[in-house]
C-alpha cells in the first residue's frame, strides 16, 4: 500500500495533518503543519528522502488508533473524521478521454436526436484534448461532506475520475480521486452551457488522500469502482481502470499549461473512468462512493 497524506478532524482538537503507512495514520501536524500546499510548494511532498524520514519515524511514533480503511467508511469514529486533503487554487477538467464515456455519451445524443451528435466522437479523436474550468476550493468538498445537485438541472451525473496534483510547473507531485458532478441535461442542450454544468458549490470532491507521485508506480493502472446508494439500497456498481486513459498525462499537462501559469496546488481530473448512465442520475440523500486503488474510497451524500 502506498504512502499517504490526509487531513482530518479531532473532536476538541480541530484540524489535523497525517501520513498514512501500512494502513496506520499518524499525526504530522508538528511536521508540515495543516495545509499540504506548503509542501507541495517546496517539493517535499515527491521527495524520497523526506518520505522515508517519515516512514521511519512510524517505528517509534504512535498511530491516532484510527485505520485509514475505518476513517473512509466512516463519517466519524472515535471522534476521528477525515478532511479535505487539499484546498486546490484551481481545479481543471478533462473531457472524453475514456471510450466508454464517449460511448455514453454518444448513446444519449443519438437516443435525443440531439442536433450536436458527432461532438463527442470529435473531441475523443481530436488531438487536442477537451480542457475546461472545474473549480475553485470554495466550490470543492471532501470525504463525507455533502454535494450539491444544482437547482436547475435534472439529470446530475457522477463521473469517478483520476486527478493530478500540479506545482507551478506544472509537475505532477501526487494524485487523488475526483468526482467531476456534472448536470448533464445542462450540457446536453448545449456545450456552450458548460460551465453551468461544471462549476458550482459542491460540485467536485476531492480525497480522501494525496499519494505522492513517486508512491505509485505505474498511475496509469489503477482500479476504480464507482457505487450509487439510494433508500439504503445498492443501485449501481460498476468497475474501470484508469489504463484506459486514452491520453498520456503529460500530454494533459502540456495542452493545460500552453500559454497559460498554474499556481502550486492546482488540480486536473484526468476524465471520467468510471460513469454512472444518466438513466440512473443523482437524486437528494443519494450516497455515492468512488473507491480508487492506492488512494482509497471516497463517500458523499447529495443534499
Amino acid at each position: 500500500m502506498s504512502a499517504k497524506f490526509l487531513r482530518f478532524n479531532v473532536d476538541g482538537k480541530g484540524e489535523r495533518s497525517g501520513f498514512v503507512y501500512n494502513n496506520e495514520i499518524y499525526d504530522i501536524t508538528d511536521v508540515v503543519g495543516t495545509d499540504f500546499n506548503n509542501i507541495i510548494k517546496d517539493g517535499r511532498i515527491n521527495d524520497k528522502l523526506f518520505l522515508d524520514g517519515l516512514k521511519n519515524s512510524t517505528v517509534k511514533k504512535k498511530p491516532i488508533g484510527v485505520s485509514f480503511q475505518d476513517a473512509c467508511r466512516n463519517q466519524k469514529i472515535n471522534g476521528i473524521s477525515l478532511r479535505i486533503p487539499i484546498f486546490p487554487p484551481e481545479v481543471w477538467g478533462v473531457g472524453v478521454t475514456y471510450k466508454k464515456n464517449r460511448d455514453l455519451h454518444e448513446e444519449d445524443l443519438k437516443v435525443q436526436k440531439n442536433k450536436y451528435e458527432g461532438l463527442y466522437d470529435y473531441v475523443y479523436n481530436s488531438t487536442r484534448p477537451e480542457i475546461f474550468f472545474k473549480a475553485l476550493p470554495h466550490h470543492c468538498v471532501g470525504p463525507h461532506e455533502d454535494f450539491t445537485i444544482r437547482k436547475d438541472s435534472s439529470c446530475t451525473i457522477v463521473e469517478a475520475e483520476l486527478a493530478c496534483v500540479l506545482n507551478k510547473n506544472a509537475e505532477i507531485v501526487a494524485f487523488t480521486a475526483a468526482n467531476d458532478i456534472t448536470a448533464w441535461d445542462i450540457e446536453l442542450e448545449c456545450p456552450l452551457f458548460l460551465n453551468y454544468a461544471k462549476i458550482f458549490n459542491g460540485g467536485c470532491f476531492l480525497g480522501p488522500s494525496l499519494v505522492p507521485a513517486i508512491e505509485l508506480e505505474n498511475p496509469l493502472s489503477l482500479d476504480v469502482t464507482c457505487m450509487l446508494f439510494r433508500d439504503g439500497k445498492q443501485l449501481f456498481v460498476k468497475k474501470g481502470n484508469t489504463k484506459n486513459l486514452k491520453r498520456k498525462l503529460d500530454e494533459l499537462t502540456k495542452y493545460l499549461t500552453v500559454d497559460r501559469s498554474i499556481q502550486d496546488g492546482a488540480v486536473l481530473c484526468t476524465g471520467t473512468a468510471v460513469g454512472i448512465p444518466s438513466d440512473l442520475s443523482c437524486k437528494r440523500k443519494d450516497i455515492v462512493s468512488i473507491d480508487l486503488e492506492e488512494i482509497g474510497l471516497l463517500i458523499n451524500k447529495a443534499k
